[in-house]
């Protein structure tokens, strides 16, 4: 297989027909063979890999390029999500330009070079494989929630059906209900990953205010995590649970991995891979 082979596989699990924004080959590499994989991926990873005999590296985040600029086009997967669980449209596009404006000035100012600028260096092959993965590891959460939860569900009951897929098992992290509690109804439930990184306070604000009681995210900060404490309650009628990035992210990668593995290749995992 060659990196283009590699993307269009991907794409193919992911049921997607156009790359994603934040998806690219830096470094298209020919003949592939030992394939390293990792969440993150930084100069020296290259340096090793060159180093070990590697023809590709493939990182999940974006490693540059146009991966990097175009991130913020990807959040609008988020109005998706939202209209697909009955938010108006005019409320989830405008909680994806929220994000978009609060988070473009940073991937302007990237040096989105860096790390292509240095495989083209080394001479090693460079691609990342960042929302076709999510999409797939949003897609098997949502299955696995809609395929095993009981009726009249806790926030509990949720938590322990994801808990019970290998990368949650496996992982140092644990899932957390961030805000609300365990006891709580589960309600109109929503699983915010696959659109570049999570909905912050505007996608869980257009969730929680137009009929959503419960969001899954993979991961938010303490910021984001303060203000909607104070607009709804610690421990209030809403509920936020909080899978963990790692974790989450291996789901959709082992995917990928596992038909890579299948079609003869050898792929080694490192950098967060939760490997099952």
């Amino acid at each position: 297989m060659d990196s283009q082979e590699i993307l269009a596989l991907a794409l193919h699990l992911a049921n997607q027909s156009e790359v994603p924004a934040d998806t690219t080959i830096n470094v298209p590499a020919r003949d592939v063979r030992k394939v390293l994989f990792g969440i993150d991926v930084d100069a020296a990873d290259l340096l090793f890999a060159k180093e070990k005999g590697y023809d590709l590296v493939i990182a999940h985040h974006p490693t540059g390029g146009s991966a990097v600029l175009g991130l913020p086009e990807v959040f609008a997967k988020h109005a998706s999500i939202l209209t697909s669980h009955g938010v108006p449209k005019e409320a989830a596009d405008a909680a994806v330009r929220e994000m978009q404006e609060e988070r473009e000035p940073r991937v302007h100012a990237e040096n989105y070079d860096h790390l292509p600028s240095m495989a083209r260096m080394i001479g090693i092959g460079l691609m990342c494989i960042h929302n076709p993965c999510d999409e797939i590891g949003r897609r098997l959460m949502d299955e696995a929630l809609r395929a095993q939860l009981p009726e009249k569900p806790r926030v509990r009951d949720a938590v322990a059906v994801l808990e019970s897929m290998p990368e949650f098992r496996s992982a140092l992290t644990h899932i957390v209900v961030r805000m609300g509690t365990t006891d709580h109804p589960l309600g109109k439930w929503a699983v915010h990953h696959g659109a570049g990184t999570n909905g912050g306070v505007p996608v869980a604000r257009a969730a929680f205010d137009h009929g959503i009681d419960t969001v899954f995210y993979i991961h938010i900060d303490a910021g984001a995590l303060r203000r909607l404490w104070e607009a709804y309650g610690r421990e209030g009628p809403r509920n936020l649970v909080v899978t963990g990035h790692v974790a989450s992210d291996s789901i959709g990668i082992n995917v990928l991995v596992r038909e890579l593995r299948a079609r003869g290749l050898r792929v080694d995992t490192y950098s967060g891979i939760v490997d099952v």
